[in-house]
Order: structure tokens, then C-alpha cells, then sequence
């Protein structure tokens, strides 16, 4: 059940600029759930087009937006799941928060199956690609919900508090009964450079007693050590970690890419405790319905 702790609340005014990509890219590899092949374009799209995805193998090739509208509440396991219609589209998190934190908020995304291709299982790939294709301004704009005074949210486990601020940060705490991993905790204010150097090449991971019960839930396929970080209960199996704090810094990435789906900018200090998927969908449905009053 969620539980939210509104206080008193007014939005600024403040606007910015929609953007896209100047150009389109093409992007193959592996669904991590599924393990099938898909072939993915990220092009331009128009202004108010907002971030929409294509499955272009279906026919009438549906289309899906990234929105609160679309979250598929039920299939929110290891992943975010979209639904429109009876299309579905899987594991959209790591592009998106590549997207969020670009500041870029229009885009069409066709894909030729069910998932978007994992990559390295961070978002360095996607955010590499979006900078190389060029980030262009539109004559649009889109509010920043702002929160003036504190929230709180609470959702089964998961506790999230927003402060008012100026910039956009991200506080995680993070802990689990492994013994290699009891707590983790890590805080950026999230800008396109801080994103790119400190968070995007962060990679998912998962705990080694975990994954055969993943694979008989028909989930994990396409995973492998070359795009995960599996942990042990006595050793890390990675070779190398890309930073020492890896797994919570993978949280803050997962949790800006759900937070996207709240599909305008965002400002304020968002302080979150263990929360994964199903928990960051509720909080951004809670925080754009207080932001908006």
C-alpha cells in the first residue's frame, strides 16, 4: 500500500525548453529479460510529441507513450514495464533516464520486439549516444514541478522525502542482508555532466542466490557478467567494479529513469530509501498529482 504524507504545497513557475536529437540512431543488442535480438532507432520527434515508443514488429505498428498512463503496474519486476493497448514494452528505465537527465523530453523510439537491448546494463551506452546524435532546443517549453514545502511517501518498504531546492539531487540509502552489501548510500545533484561522469556507467546487479529464481519466473535471459554485477555472499563474481558504491549509484539511475514518466522537468531534494520500480512508479504518480495542484 502507498502512503502519502502531503504537506501544504505550491508549484513555481519556471519553465524550460523542450529538446530532442538532431538526429537519428540505431542501436542492436539483447534484451536482458527475454534474450531476444531487437533492432532499435531513436529519431527526433516534434515538439508536445513527448518520449514514444514504436513496436514496429506488432501490426499496425502500436504505439506506446512514456507516461504515468502507460506504467504497467502489475509487470514491474527487475524492470519497467509500459502497456497501451496490449502492446507492451519492457526494461525502458536506463534509456529514459539517460533521456531525463539530457534534458531531452521528445523522441520516437521504434523497436522490433518486446524489450529495449540491454547494452552493457548501464545507461553509458544510451547517454553516449543522445550527446553524439546532438541535443537541440525547441520553441516549446515545459513546467518544473517544483515542490515549496516538504513531502513524504511511503510504499510498502520504500520511504521517499522531497525537500524544496533549487537543482535537482538524489539521495539513495540502500542496504540488504548480504554481507557484502549491507548499506550503500550515495547523493549527486543530478546535471548532464554529473549524470554522465558519476551515474550512467553505473550497471544493474543482482544477488547470486537470486538468479535461478529469476530464470524460472522466465526473466533474466540475456544477462551476463559482461552487463551485471552479481554478488556473492562471500565475493563480488565481476572482475572490477566501475565504482565502489556501483549497486546504489544504479539505484539513483533506475530511480531518475522512473521518474521521467512524470514528463516534465523536475527541481527539489528526493531523498529515498530502499525503493525499486514499483515503489518509484507510485512516488511519481503521488509527486506529479501534488505538483500540479
Amino acid at each position: 500500500m502507498s502512503h502519502p504524507v502531503p504537506g501544504p504545497l505550491n508549484t513555481t513557475t519556471t519553465y524550460l525548453p523542450q529538446r530532442t536529437i538532431e538526429h537519428a540512431v540505431n542501436v542492436e543488442g539483447k534484451g536482458v529479460h527475454f534474450g531476444e535480438r531487437v533492432r532499435m532507432s531513436i529519431a527526433p520527434a516534434p515538439a508536445n510529441h513527448g518520449i514514444v515508443f514504436v513496436r514496429r514488429d506488432l501490426p499496425g505498428a502500436p504505439e506506446i507513450p512514456a507516461s504515468l498512463e502507460t506504467v504497467a503496474e502489475g509487470d514491474l519486476l527487475r524492470r519497467t514495464t509500459l502497456r497501451r493497448n496490449g502492446a507492451e514494452i519492457h526494461t525502458v528505465e536506463h534509456l529514459l533516464s539517460a533521456a531525463f537527465a539530457l534534458g531531452i523530453t521528445n523522441l520516437r523510439v521504434e523497436l522490433d520486439s518486446s524489450e529495449l537491448p540491454f547494452l552493457d546494463g548501464s545507461s553509458a551506452p544510451y547517454a553516449r549516444m543522445l550527446l553524439e546524435s546532438g541535443i537541440a532546443d525547441q520553441d516549446a517549453q515545459l513546467p518544473v514541478l517544483t515542490p515549496t514545502e516538504g513531502l513524504a511517501f511511503q510504499h510498502g518498504h520504500a520511504e521517499i522525502v522531497v525537500l524544496p531546492a533549487t537543482d535537482f539531487r538524489v539521495t539513495f540509502f540502500f542496504s540488504s542482508p548480504n554481507p557484502l552489501l549491507r548499506v550503500q548510500s550515495a547523493s549527486f545533484v543530478i546535471t548532464s555532466e554529473t549524470y554522465v561522469r558519476e551515474i550512467a556507467p553505473a550497471r544493474t546487479f543482482a544477488f547470486f542466490h537470486e538468479i535461478e529464481a529469476l530464470r524460472r519466473q522466465g526473466l533474466i535471459r540475456g544477462g551476463s557478467l559482461a552487463s551485471a554485477v552479481v554478488i556473492g555472499r562471500k565475493s563480488i563474481l565481476n572482475e572490477t567494479l566501475r565504482f565502489p558504491d556501483e549497486p546504489v549509484r544504479h539505484k539513483i539511475l533506475d530511480f531518475i529513469g522512473d521518474l521521467a514518466l512524470v514528463g516534465s522537468p523536475v527541481r527539489g531534494h528526493f531523498l529515498v530509501w530502499r525503493s525499486g520500480h514499483s515503489a518509484n512508479a507510485a512516488f511519481a504518480q503521488f509527486f506529479r498529482k501534488e505538483t500540479q495542484k
